[in-house]
């Protein structure tokens, strides 16, 4: 991990593969911001993918908040979390940071999709994550924004 994003990981709030599955964070909208490519090799199920490099230039950010409006909009009584996940963690650090002035209730998936594979194969990710998930490409209109794949 580059110096700069070790050195923000402190102050990163971070949720781990077994707070996801035990449902300690809920409910939860998953973001990979990784690119589309690796987006389309592998990711846990039921995550936007939203590249880093969107979310760092603006667009991103106004598809993320747009995904926990519509998603806010199914009720009143809970504010998601939008837990941010890449391969390790770096990229994902860097777009926290990004959307932390905009104030939503962000969290970073420790280790990332790396640290999830070891705990969880693709098959469980449905039934791991369907009690937790707010919404979801998977049933969300917001799905076809320009950058999902």
């Amino acid at each position: 991990m580059p110096l700069p994003s070790f050195i923000l990981s402190f102050s990163t709030h971070k949720v781990t593969a077994q707070d996801l599955a035990a449902g300690a964070v809920n409910p939860v909208i998953l973001i990979d911001v990784r690119s589309p490519e690796e987006y389309a090799s592998d990711r846990i199920h039921g995550s936007y993918s939203i590249p880093l490099e969107t979310i760092q230039t603006g667009g991103g950010v106004e598809a993320i908040q747009a995904i926990v409006r519509q998603a806010s909009g199914t009720t009143t009584d809970v504010t998601p979390t939008v837990v941010l996940y890449c391969s390790v963690c770096p990229g994902a650090i860097r777009a926290y940071q990004k959307l932390q002035a905009v104030g939503l209730n962000i969290a970073v998936l420790f280790g990332g999709l790396t640290a999830w594979r070891q705990r969880f194969s693709a098959a469980q990710d449905a039934t791991i994550l369907t009690p937790v998930l707010l919404d979801s490409p998977v049933t969300s209109p917001l799905y076809n924004w320009p950058q999902a794949v």
